[in-house]
């Protein structure tokens, strides 16, 4: 999605009221192996999963609103970042 969904000019919209928070989970060089191991413990602990690609959007109380694993099309995830306030 980052080299597609992403880049259209309705999500880019929408993505203005958030702020990006990206965890790489699949480094398999040495240098990136530790920090991705951490990072996949982080979202099984705080998501439950550890399906790759995974999306997850946050409120502004710390809630999380949305959630998905794997490919979403840009009209779901348009519909998604608009539903949480």
């Amino acid at each position: 999605m980052e080299g597609g969904t992403f880049l259209t000019e309705s999500i880019q919209k929408e993505f203005g009221r958030f702020v990006e928070v990206l965890m790489h989970c699949d480094g398999k060089d040495d240098e990136f192996r530790d920090s991705s191991l951490r990072n996949l413990e982080i979202q099984q602990k705080n998501f439950g999963t550890l399906a790759l690609p995974y999306y997850a959007l946050v409120d502004s109380t710390g809630k999380v609103a949305w959630q998905q694993g794997g490919v979403v099309s840009e009209a779901e995830f348009l519909k998604a970042l608009r539903s949480v306030k």
